[in-house]
């Protein structure tokens, strides 16, 4: 059966319209979802989603990921007519309201250009120093939380990606998902400290990220 419409807010409904799974409740949404998106990110795993790790970028990995769930999938709030503001709950009870939908083109420019006069963070001087460039930045996509559904999966993806491009191994999916959030919604208040502390442990359990930073050492 259909959810019960007074049960549902205005975007869960978004939800249920717009799902290409013939989904009746948002149980079944999430369950189905969760299946194909899995699928989904280990494929992108092995055969990541090439790009310039802009704006579009990003887009294009929403996409990839949610193309058979959402009609809507790679597009933004704003493209969609969600020009509002957009809040969730957080587990600890308080309201985190993220950028409206009509200012996502103003402050995705800002937050996309800026890491691009960073150099990708490529720059950053050690394991320590890109762990904090990354939480930085991660606390700021997570605050543009461009799209209705799918923000988290998605900029695991493009971090590790952008990881990698500056020379890192990084896989935020082994992350504690309880710690993860408690860890984002600090960062929305733009406390970084906790956020930081998880990408730096994820960043020294890869071997190869320890071989790096010793190498980099020795050659001081």
């Amino acid at each position: 059966m259909w959810d019960s419409q007074e049960n549902l807010s205005e975007f869960d409904k978004f939800l249920i319209k717009t799902n290409k799974i013939g989904a009746k409740s948002l149980n079944e949404l999430f369950h189905k979802e969760k299946i194909i998106t899995n699928r989904k990110a280990l494929e992108l795993s092995k055969n990541p989603i090439k790009g310039n790790f802009d704006y579009k970028h990003l887009k294009d990995i929403h996409k990839a990921l949610f193309q058979d769930v959402y009609t809507w999938a790679g597009k933004d709030r704003i493209e969609i007519g969600l020009e509002e503001k957009f809040a969730k709950y957080a587990p600890n009870g308080i309201i985190i309201n993220f950028v409206p939908g009509k200012e996502l083109d103003k402050y995705s420019k800002i937050i996309f250009d800026d890491l691009a006069k960073n150099n990708y963070l490529k720059n950053s001087k050690d394991l320590n120093h890109f762990a904090k460039d990354l939480a930085k930045f991660m606390g700021e996509i997570n605050a543009l939380h461009p799209f209705r559904e799918g923000n988290g999966r998605t900029q695991r993806i493009f971090l590790n990606e952008l990881a990698k491009n500056a020379g890192y191994k990084l896989d935020l999916n082994l992350t504690p998902k309880d710690k993860m959030i408690i860890a984002c919604v600090e960062a929305s208040q733009l406390k970084l400290g906790k956020l930081e502390t998880l990408i730096k442990t994820n960043l020294k359990s890869f071997r190869q990220n320890l071989d790096k930073e010793q190498n980099q050492g020795l050659s001081l």
